[in-house]
């Protein structure tokens, strides 16, 4: 292991990031972890106008963002889409893509109450 240089940053950057098959309710889902890029436009993408946290759709934003197929394209562009998915299946796979994305238990909710204490 090295101190990173011009050249390590470019090895790394260049391979794949880490993805995870979970089964959950007897189907198999795959999730690919988010790049630094990804991250910062999905929590700019929970924000409304006036920079209030909408977390009503975090799940399935970012469900949306990291769920992929066999072939490693995102399974929807929409988080719509996952409206109906059941609130058990939603809830473990956005557990999943947290640790994924080492995002901590309640980073998001933090991030929630952050915004209203600044609008109160």
């Amino acid at each position: 292991m090295g101190m990173i240089n011009k050249q390590l940053l470019s090895e790394y950057l260049s391979k794949p990031l880490r993805e995870e098959v979970v089964e959950i309710d007897g189907h198999q889902w795959r999730l690919r972890q988010m790049t630094e890029d990804q991250g910062t436009q999905y929590e700019l993408a929970l924000q409304d106008k006036k920079g209030k946290i909408d977390f009503s759709k975090a799940r399935r934003l970012m469900i949306s963002l990291m769920l992929i197929d066999e072939e490693g394209n995102r399974v929807s562009d929409n988080e719509a889409d996952f409206k109906n998915l059941s609130r058990a299946v939603a809830g473990e796979l956005f557990s999943r893509c947290q640790d994924l994305n080492a995002y901590g238990k309640s980073e998001i909710e933090d991030i929630v109450k952050k915004s209203e204490e600044a609008e109160g």
